[in-house]
């Protein structure tokens, strides 16, 4: 029924610093980290859930600036989800005196239920990143990959533009990247 594969055919998973595995999924479960202790303080759901998109946003910011794509990568998805979560909860939140809401009860606990379910998937990405697997949420992901990528290659740019001399001893002058330097002639 079932076969071993063979060593051929298995993909040797990819393997992330420790660092970037726990900032990672600090950042995925910043509502369970954060939001849900400031509940009793704040006494409103989408007030204590508010700091979490932009906690993730710092941690992704960590890691871009040093340079660690998957890192960042895994905060800038947490800190858009973290973002579709609290509007969903203030949305659900601000419906509750309306008419809509008194004519259609419904339509605020279903939107509480899909924040709720979106909740649970931060978890998810937070177990999964702990453990170091590449975690990619549904409809966001390759959006983040976009941006990401491209935050990474004009930091990069940019560090090159501010450090003419490169990793290999090379540098790079206004016509370009320069010549060695002539060795002595025979």
């Amino acid at each position: 029924m079932f076969r071993r594969p063979r060593p051929d055919e298995v993909e040797e998973r990819p393997s992330f610093n420790k660092g970037e595995r726990i900032g990672s999924a600090i950042a995925h479960a910043t509502p369970l980290l954060v939001g849900v202790p400031m509940i009793p303080l704040l006494g409103n759901l989408g007030m204590a859930l508010l700091p979490c998109p932009i906690i993730a946003y710092v941690i992704a910011r960590g890691f871009r600036r040093n340079q660690a794509a998957w890192g960042a990568f895994q905060g800038m998805q947490a800190a858009i989800v973290q973002l579709i979560l609290v509007a969903l909860v203030l949305a659900a939140g601000s419906m509750q005196g309306t008419t809509l809401a008194e004519s259609t009860p419904q339509i605020p606990m279903v939107i509480f239920v899909c924040a709720f379910l979106l909740f649970l998937y931060t978890l998810w990405a937070a177990w999964d990143t702990a453990w170091g697997y590449d975690f990619r949420y549904i409809f966001i992901s390759n959006f983040v990959d976009r941006i990401t990528d491209a935050n990474l290659r004009r930091q990069d740019q940019r560090r090159r533009r501010n450090n003419p001399i490169d990793r290999t001893g090379t540098s790079d002058g206004p016509d370009g990247p320069d010549d060695p330097p002539p060795g002595p002639t025979r």
